[in-house]
């Protein structure tokens, strides 16, 4: 079947005159209903050129459909890429049902059958499906990492000379003792204090 021949299709003829279509027009249809159909990943003609890759961004709505015209009634071809994971004859089944009740919806035309040719696999939601999973993995990775610096960094630190005599100390065990010798660096003095002291003026008996 050569593709999209011949340029139009003609419905019908009444006495108001006759109605046709350009078979891109029913190429359309028939692209777009392909599209909807869950496990399509995208329409192919099976040998993509330079000018498909330059142009991908570029949607062609008449892309992988061949028409066909036999009898006044309406041949379709569709070639698809479909993504893995999806059952195919589940796939090629809904594509012949939706393209068939598009065109016969929308035309009016007779579609006499649904040609589905499956041209390859896409693993693309799979790729994508993977890089989310370890993009996900490196975001929680990073929030631990986080979470266990910010709980090192909170906790209180210990003060410098903690747990050593202050010099307001030093000065009062001075004034209570002045006869007592200074110990010469970390050295400890012991003070002797005589219980039988007899008191002086002032001292509370």
């Amino acid at each position: 079947m050569n593709e999209n021949t011949p340029s139009s299709v003609q419905w019908n003829d009444n006495p108001n005159g006759t109605v046709t279509f350009a078979t891109d027009v029913v190429a359309k249809m028939a692209n777009l209903a392909a599209t909807e159909v869950e496990g399509v990943a995208s329409m192919t003609t099976g040998n993509s050129t330079i000018a498909d890759i330059f142009t991908r961004r570029t949607q062609n709505f008449t892309k992988g459909v061949k028409i066909a015209i036999e009898n006044n009634r309406v041949l379709v071809d569709v070639s698809i890429v479909v993504e893995y994971g999806n059952p195919v004859p589940d796939v090629a089944k809904g594509i012949q049902e939706n393209v068939k009740k598009a065109i016969e919806t929308m035309s009016g035309l007779d579609v006499q059958s649904v040609d589905v040719h499956v041209l390859g696999v896409s693993f693309e939601k799979e790729n994508k499906a993977a890089l989310e999973l370890e993009a996900r993995q490196q975001r929680m990775l990073e929030e631990q990492q986080q979470q266990h610096s910010s709980e090192a960094q909170g906790e209180p630190p210990r003060a410098d000379g903690e747990g050593e005599e202050t010099p307001e100390e030093d000065l009062e065990i001075a004034e209570e003792f002045p006869d007592a010798p200074e110990p010469a660096g970390d050295e400890e003095i012991e003070v002797e204090v005589e219980d039988d002291a007899e008191p002086g003026k002032g001292d509370v008996l």
